[in-house]
């Protein structure tokens, strides 16, 4: 693969991460939405679970800022992958799901989100 190819995908496979947790975050502001988060976290025993939630978005649009240099970009990666664990963790722990349909959409999730961290590990690994 050519510099051109190489310099041409990386840019818009960080473009496509950057958008995708710059939209999933941006929704997340909308009032109900972080009322929702709150309350499940809160449910699922997150402790101080605005507290977490408001660090996590922090963490997320951090991660997407960073993303945006050449500098600081695996610092972002880095805030990225840190983010995607633990909303993973907290959110998608489908083996303690009763109902069917949310557990296979729990796993469904968990499933995706490892999807997004073997890229993001990709794109660490790219940044260094």
């Amino acid at each position: 693969m050519s510099g051109f190819e190489g310099a041409w995908l990386d840019g818009v496979g960080r473009a496509l991460f950057i958008a995708y947790f710059l939209i999933a975050g941006l929704c997340n502001l909308a009032p109900h939405q972080v009322r929702s988060h709150v309350d499940r976290m809160r449910d699922l025993g997150t402790p101080l679970p605005a507290a977490a939630f408001w660090t996590g978005l922090a963490i997320q649009f951090t991660g997407c800022a960073l993303l945006l240099t050449e500098r600081f970009a695996a610092a972002g990666a880095i805030c990225l992958i840190v983010f995607t664990v633990a909303a993973t963790a907290i959110f998608h722990r489908f083996w303690q799901c009763t109902e069917p349909q949310r557990r296979n959409a729990s796993r469904i999730n968990l499933l995706n989100n490892t999807g997004v961290l073997a890229g993001l590990l990709l794109l660490l690994q790219n940044v260094r």
